[in-house]
Protein backbone atom coordinates (compact mmCIF):
# COMPACT_ATOMS: atom_id res chain seq x y z
CA UNK A 1 0.00 0.00 0.00
CA UNK A 2 1.20 3.49 -0.80
CA UNK A 3 1.26 5.84 2.17
CA UNK A 4 1.25 9.62 2.09
CA UNK A 5 3.89 10.77 4.54
CA UNK A 6 4.95 14.26 5.63
CA UNK A 7 8.51 15.36 6.05
CA UNK A 8 10.21 18.61 6.99
CA UNK A 9 11.77 20.85 4.37
CA UNK A 10 13.86 23.92 5.12
CA UNK A 11 15.74 26.49 3.01
CA UNK A 12 18.07 25.21 0.29
CA UNK A 13 21.15 26.30 -1.55
CA UNK A 14 21.74 23.72 -4.23
CA UNK A 15 23.76 23.87 -7.42
CA UNK A 16 22.41 21.40 -9.94
CA UNK A 17 24.24 20.42 -13.10
CA UNK A 18 23.91 17.14 -14.92
CA UNK A 19 24.84 15.21 -11.82
CA UNK A 20 25.31 16.71 -8.39
CA UNK A 21 26.16 15.41 -4.96
CA UNK A 22 23.92 16.68 -2.17
CA UNK A 23 22.80 15.58 1.25
CA UNK A 24 19.47 13.82 0.90
CA UNK A 25 17.35 11.00 2.19
CA UNK A 26 14.17 9.53 0.78
CA UNK A 27 12.14 10.75 3.68
CA UNK A 28 13.84 13.69 5.33
CA UNK A 29 15.82 16.30 3.44
CA UNK A 30 17.36 19.33 5.04
CA UNK A 31 19.14 21.97 3.02
CA UNK A 32 21.40 24.83 4.04
CA UNK A 33 19.93 28.31 3.88
CA UNK A 34 20.88 30.01 0.62
CA UNK A 35 21.86 33.21 2.41
CA UNK A 36 23.27 32.80 5.89
CA UNK A 37 22.74 36.46 6.66
CA UNK A 38 18.97 36.44 6.22
CA UNK A 39 16.48 35.37 8.84
CA UNK A 40 15.73 31.68 9.28
CA UNK A 41 13.07 30.63 6.79
CA UNK A 42 9.80 29.11 7.94
CA UNK A 43 9.67 25.34 7.92
CA UNK A 44 6.83 23.57 6.15
CA UNK A 45 5.97 19.92 5.82
CA UNK A 46 6.09 18.52 2.34
CA UNK A 47 3.96 15.51 1.48
CA UNK A 48 5.67 12.37 0.24
CA UNK A 49 3.82 9.54 -1.48
CA UNK A 50 5.51 6.24 -0.81
CA UNK A 51 7.37 4.22 1.82
CA UNK A 52 9.73 5.55 4.44
CA UNK A 53 12.18 2.79 3.52
CA UNK A 54 12.44 3.95 -0.12
CA UNK A 55 15.98 4.84 -1.16
CA UNK A 56 15.00 7.19 -3.99
CA UNK A 57 12.88 10.34 -3.97
CA UNK A 58 11.49 11.97 -7.11
CA UNK A 59 10.60 15.63 -6.69
CA UNK A 60 8.27 16.86 -9.39
CA UNK A 61 8.27 20.63 -9.90
CA UNK A 62 5.05 21.65 -11.58
CA UNK A 63 2.20 24.07 -12.23
CA UNK A 64 -1.41 22.88 -12.14
CA UNK A 65 -2.10 24.72 -15.41
CA UNK A 66 0.90 23.12 -17.14
CA UNK A 67 -0.27 21.02 -20.08
CA UNK A 68 2.85 18.86 -20.12
CA UNK A 69 2.50 18.21 -16.37
CA UNK A 70 -0.97 16.86 -17.07
CA UNK A 71 0.41 14.68 -19.85
CA UNK A 72 3.07 13.26 -17.50
CA UNK A 73 0.47 12.56 -14.83
CA UNK A 74 -1.69 10.67 -17.32
CA UNK A 75 1.02 8.76 -19.20
CA UNK A 76 4.03 8.24 -16.94
CA UNK A 77 2.98 8.69 -13.32
CA UNK A 78 0.69 5.60 -13.15
CA UNK A 79 3.53 3.34 -14.34
CA UNK A 80 5.97 4.99 -11.96
CA UNK A 81 3.63 4.42 -9.03
CA UNK A 82 2.94 0.80 -9.98
CA UNK A 83 6.56 -0.13 -10.66
CA UNK A 84 8.42 1.84 -8.02
CA UNK A 85 6.20 3.58 -5.42
CA UNK A 86 3.93 0.65 -4.61
CA UNK A 87 6.98 -1.64 -4.44
CA UNK A 88 8.61 0.60 -1.83
CA UNK A 89 11.55 1.73 -3.95
CA UNK A 90 10.61 5.36 -4.65
CA UNK A 91 8.85 8.28 -2.99
CA UNK A 92 7.11 11.04 -4.92
CA UNK A 93 7.05 14.68 -3.82
CA UNK A 94 5.39 17.60 -5.61
CA UNK A 95 6.91 21.08 -5.43
CA UNK A 96 4.75 23.97 -6.62
CA UNK A 97 6.09 26.42 -9.18
CA UNK A 98 2.99 28.43 -10.20
CA UNK A 99 3.84 30.82 -13.01
CA UNK A 100 1.50 30.22 -15.94
CA UNK A 101 -1.44 32.28 -14.71
CA UNK A 102 -3.28 33.78 -11.77
CA UNK A 103 -5.28 30.62 -11.10
CA UNK A 104 -2.08 28.56 -10.78
CA UNK A 105 -1.39 30.13 -7.40
CA UNK A 106 -4.91 29.54 -6.06
CA UNK A 107 -4.96 25.95 -7.32
CA UNK A 108 -1.67 25.21 -5.57
CA UNK A 109 -2.91 26.81 -2.34
CA UNK A 110 -6.08 24.74 -2.48
CA UNK A 111 -4.07 21.51 -2.35
CA UNK A 112 -2.77 22.46 1.09
CA UNK A 113 -6.26 23.23 2.29
CA UNK A 114 -7.13 19.75 1.04
CA UNK A 115 -4.11 18.38 2.87
CA UNK A 116 -5.55 19.75 6.13
CA UNK A 117 -8.35 17.22 5.56
CA UNK A 118 -6.02 14.42 4.39
CA UNK A 119 -7.05 14.87 0.76
CA UNK A 120 -3.85 16.32 -0.73
CA UNK A 121 -3.13 13.68 -3.35
CA UNK A 122 -6.81 13.29 -4.24
CA UNK A 123 -7.05 17.02 -4.86
CA UNK A 124 -3.71 17.06 -6.69
CA UNK A 125 -4.83 14.41 -9.17
CA UNK A 126 -8.29 15.93 -9.60
CA UNK A 127 -6.81 19.30 -10.59
CA UNK A 128 -4.89 17.73 -13.43
CA UNK A 129 -7.85 15.63 -14.50
CA UNK A 130 -10.00 18.76 -14.77
CA UNK A 131 -7.33 20.98 -16.31
CA UNK A 132 -8.37 23.11 -19.29
CA UNK A 133 -6.82 26.28 -20.72
CA UNK A 134 -4.76 28.72 -18.68
CA UNK A 135 -6.94 31.07 -16.62
CA UNK A 136 -10.12 30.23 -18.54
CA UNK A 137 -12.00 29.75 -15.27
CA UNK A 138 -11.51 26.02 -14.74
CA UNK A 139 -9.42 26.70 -11.59
CA UNK A 140 -11.02 29.87 -10.30
CA UNK A 141 -12.05 30.11 -6.65
CA UNK A 142 -15.59 28.81 -7.27
CA UNK A 143 -14.32 25.77 -9.16
CA UNK A 144 -11.73 25.05 -6.48
CA UNK A 145 -14.51 24.99 -3.93
CA UNK A 146 -16.54 22.70 -6.20
CA UNK A 147 -13.62 20.27 -6.37
CA UNK A 148 -13.40 20.24 -2.58
CA UNK A 149 -17.14 19.61 -2.35
CA UNK A 150 -16.83 16.73 -4.80
CA UNK A 151 -14.18 15.17 -2.56
CA UNK A 152 -16.56 15.32 0.42
CA UNK A 153 -14.49 17.87 2.28
CA UNK A 154 -15.70 20.09 5.11
CA UNK A 155 -16.51 23.23 3.13
CA UNK A 156 -16.44 25.62 6.07
CA UNK A 157 -12.96 24.45 6.96
CA UNK A 158 -11.83 24.60 3.34
CA UNK A 159 -13.20 28.12 2.86
CA UNK A 160 -11.54 29.36 6.04
CA UNK A 161 -8.25 27.86 4.92
CA UNK A 162 -8.43 29.45 1.46
CA UNK A 163 -8.98 32.87 3.04
CA UNK A 164 -5.92 32.50 5.25
CA UNK A 165 -2.28 33.23 4.43
CA UNK A 166 -0.80 29.87 5.35
CA UNK A 167 -1.46 27.89 2.15
CA UNK A 168 -0.15 30.78 0.06
CA UNK A 169 2.97 31.02 2.21
CA UNK A 170 3.59 27.33 1.59
CA UNK A 171 3.23 27.80 -2.15
CA UNK A 172 5.60 30.78 -2.11
CA UNK A 173 8.11 28.76 -0.11
CA UNK A 174 7.89 25.87 -2.57
CA UNK A 175 8.31 28.17 -5.55
CA UNK A 176 11.51 29.53 -4.04
CA UNK A 177 12.78 25.98 -3.45
CA UNK A 178 12.00 25.14 -7.07
CA UNK A 179 14.15 28.06 -8.21
CA UNK A 180 16.97 26.93 -5.94
CA UNK A 181 16.78 23.51 -7.57
CA UNK A 182 17.43 25.27 -10.87
CA UNK A 183 13.97 24.74 -12.34
CA UNK A 184 12.90 27.26 -14.99
CA UNK A 185 10.16 25.24 -16.67
CA UNK A 186 7.59 22.61 -15.80
CA UNK A 187 7.62 19.76 -15.34
CA UNK A 188 11.13 19.42 -13.93
CA UNK A 189 12.13 16.38 -11.91
CA UNK A 190 14.86 16.06 -9.29
CA UNK A 191 15.70 12.43 -8.63
CA UNK A 192 17.64 11.91 -5.41
CA UNK A 193 19.10 8.79 -3.87
CA UNK A 194 20.15 8.19 -0.28
CA UNK A 195 23.76 7.75 -1.39
CA UNK A 196 23.87 11.45 -2.25
CA UNK A 197 23.35 11.42 -6.03
CA UNK A 198 20.91 13.82 -7.69
CA UNK A 199 19.87 14.02 -11.33
CA UNK A 200 17.62 16.62 -12.96
CA UNK A 201 15.23 15.75 -15.79
CA UNK A 202 13.36 18.47 -17.65
CA UNK A 203 10.15 17.73 -19.51
CA UNK A 204 7.36 15.14 -19.55
CA UNK A 205 9.61 12.15 -20.21
CA UNK A 206 8.21 8.63 -20.67
CA UNK A 207 8.65 5.89 -18.09
CA UNK A 208 11.73 4.57 -19.92
CA UNK A 209 13.72 7.65 -18.93
CA UNK A 210 12.83 7.17 -15.28
CA UNK A 211 13.54 3.43 -15.52
CA UNK A 212 17.08 4.18 -16.64
CA UNK A 213 17.80 6.72 -13.92
CA UNK A 214 16.17 4.75 -11.10
CA UNK A 215 17.92 1.52 -12.11
CA UNK A 216 21.26 3.31 -12.01
CA UNK A 217 20.56 4.47 -8.44
CA UNK A 218 19.17 1.28 -6.93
Amino acid sequence: MVDAKKVGLVGAAILLVTLVTIFASSYVSEFDTINTQRNVEPKFETIALGSETATITIIEIGDYQCEMCKLWLEKTRPQLIENYVETGKVNLVFLDMPFLGNDSLHAAAATYCADAQDKYWDYHVKLYQLQQHVDDGWANIDRLHAIAFGLNMDMTEFDTCMKSNEPYQRVSFNKQKAKEFGANSTPTFIIQSTNGDSIKITGAHPIETFDQVITSML
